[in-house]
């Protein structure tokens, strides 16, 4: 066992080892992989899995789609064959009763828990009630997650922001309304709706929550490397936190921080990998279009990656790609790895 093995703060309710509450319990480390929009489908939670990610999260998944039998949709609710570490779908929508026939359409026996969406920004998600807008009044928050976690078989989680704005910090309020209906945690990644993806995640505020919750807290936003995700969950309090977008840097991230050697770091090796885990899922067009952009995001930070981004989008075979990639590489070796500094904008679009 490694000395992050999650183990829940003094005030955190404890787990119950036949009971509701042993979902957390079951976290193979405190160190998980933050849901992104477009990028955490099967494919990449698998990736993270052998990476050693404590739990895993999908994509944000529309509950309507799901009812209306989206084949796109219901493709990101798979699950690998045996996880390592826990799996989530994170549903969205405005209307309770649609998140629960949406959950009870998935396999208890694939999906280790439903995880509630309470922090999308995006305007065409908010303006229906949903995402960040549901932590506009935590009243009503309360009876729509009492009402959903009462009819359904799977645990239930919440990720949510600080609140609407900096005029509606609605957070200690939310975390509450979360407790009450028999959340199993909540992650927060500490911005406001506002915000969006701008300025910086606020962890006073997330260590302020962590020291008055009574359930797990799950500490979420602008974790770069892995020193930062160490001190981040010593010095805050917070359960466990989640990374998003230094992942995709740094795919090993998870490994170092919990001290594993990850020996000699191949990227042109780790993106054959994935692109070996994509063809069990996908076509030939999207294993390309996905192991090309995954090929860029490796190369962030190295000299070169501009010219190397720009070569990759003029490929337009897989081989093509993977020789590209295998000689950009190979010549990358003489350099350290590149840091995730915190002025670097990366993926600024909105992941994790």
């Amino acid at each position: 066992m490694n000395s992050f093995a999650p183990i829940p703060r003094a005030g955190a309710a404890q787990p119950e080892v036949n009971g509701r509450r042993d979902l957390f319990a079951r976290a193979r480390n405190p160190f998980w992989l933050a849901p992104m929009a477009g990028i955490t489908d099967v494919v990449f939670r698998r990736l993270m899995d052998e990476m050693q990610a404590g739990v895993l999260v999908s994509e944000l998944v529309s509950a309507k789609g799901l009812l209306f039998n989206s084949t796109k949709t219901r493709t990101m609710t798979e699950v690998h064959e045996n996880p390592g570490a826990p799996v989530g779908v994170q549903l969205f929508g405005e209307s309770a009763e649609d998140i629960i026939t949406a959950a009870c359409g998935l396999s208890r026996e694939a999906v280790d828990f439903i995880d509630i969406n309470l922090g999308c920004p995006v305007k065409k998600v908010v303006k229906k009630g949903s995402g960040a807008a549901l932590m506009r009044d935590p009243a009503h928050l309360e009876k729509y997650l009492t009402r959903i976690r009462r009819s359904i078989d799977h645990p239930l989680t919440v990720k949510m922001r600080t609140g609407w704005s900096d005029d509606e910090l609605t957070i200690h309020e939310c975390v509450a309304a979360a407790e009450s209906a028999g959340c199993e945690w909540v992650a927060i990644h500490g911005r406001t709706r506002a915000q969006g993806y701008e300025g910086r995640a606020d962890w006073d505020l997330i260590a302020d929550v962590a020291r008055k919750a009574h359930i797990p807290i799950i500490g979420n936003g602008d974790i770069r490397s892995a020193r930062q995700a160490r001190d981040r969950l010593l010095e805050s309090g917070v359960d466990a936190v989640m990374i998003g977008r230094a992942a995709l840097r740094n795919p090993w991230l998870f490994r170092e921080c919990l001290g594993q050697d990850t020996g000699h770091r191949s990227p042109f090796t780790l993106l054959s990998r994935y692109r070996e885990l994509l063809a069990d899922f996908y076509d030939a067009r999207n294993t390309l279009l996905r192991v090309r952009k995954y090929a860029t995001w490796l190369a962030f930070g190295y000299p070169g990656a501009a010219a190397f981004r720009r070569g990759m989008f003029e490929c337009h075979t897989q081989a093509a790609v993977m020789d590209l990639a295998r000689e950009f590489f190979r010549r990358a070796e003489q350099f350290p790895p590149p840091t995730f500094e915190d002025s670097e904008a990366f993926m600024m679009g909105g992941h994790g």
